[in-house]
């Protein structure tokens, strides 16, 4: 408990050493209570429906990203930078910044990847079946479109303030082979997702964060119509998202 002793000019606060913690920790309590008595986690249908609602009004988004790959085999993760441009739903370019020598270009129909110096590329199409599970990245797509073939889960984030954490599990056996779950933290102000965590069942991870987006800036055509060099060696392949065999 405090005293608070009055003397003319001066205002002294002694205090009983011993009873700090308690009162800390009754402080605590009451701030953390008042906390969760003014917030309340939205449901899923109120997250799908503003989502949605941000994402139909960002046609394009510019923003930089930090990509954090840990590998199940691996005790390093490894980390590169560069800027994300998204045009809707048609395709998700990433420019990799130096020293890495990286483009990932992603459309409904195909994923595809091109080193500059070294003059190879990878390039993997996307059917209705093969390779399908490969357009679940949760950039451009609509949380009710997802819904079809996840099962969301919306709750609390600890880890980015401003943000609801909604967790995607694969409904179908044929995803569940793949992923294990996609993570997606959407600021609460904008409704857009600030980072994403892509969960494969092997045990690999794919940990996205973007910082200020910049929102209908217009995207370059040559980024949207974004094709290798034809002297470029091809493989029919993408290695980038390949996890380990079991």
């Amino acid at each position: 408990m405090f005293r608070l002793c009055i003397i003319p000019g001066h205002v002294q606060l002694s205090a009983v050493w011993h009873d700090i913690p308690r009162l800390f920790a009754f402080v605590t309590y009451n701030l953390l209570a008042q906390y969760a008595f003014s917030y309340e986690i939205p449901t899923v249908k109120e997250v799908v429906e503003k989502f949605d609602a941000a994402q139909a009004k960002a046609e394009t988004i510019q923003a930089p990203f930090s990509l954090t790959i840990k590998r199940a085999l691996l005790q390093t993760p490894t980390v590169t930078k560069g800027t994300l441009y998204l045009s809707g739903s048609d395709c998700v370019h990433f420019a990799f910044a130096p020293p890495e020598d990286l483009i990932i270009h992603i459309t409904p129909k195909s994923l595809v990847s091109y080193s500059h110096s070294e003059k190879k590329g990878e390039m993997l199409k996307i059917g209705p079946i093969k390779n399908a599970n490969r357009k679940f990245l949760g950039l451009g797509q609509q949380l009710s479109f997802l819904s079809d073939f996840f099962k969301l889960e919306v709750s609390e984030s600890r880890e980015i303030t401003g943000t609801v954490l909604v967790t995607l599990k694969p409904r179908s056996l044929f995803l569940k082979k793949r992923m294990e779950m996609v993570q997606i933290w959407i600021e609460t102000e904008t409704y857009l997702p600030k980072r994403l965590n892509w969960i494969e069942r092997g045990g690999d991870t794919w940990l996205l964060d973007l910082g200020t987006m910049q929102i209908n800036k217009p995207v370059p055509t040559s980024i949207i119509n974004f094709t290798v060099p034809k002297e470029t060696t091809m493989r029919s392949e993408f290695s980038f998202f390949a996890t380990r065999k079991k």
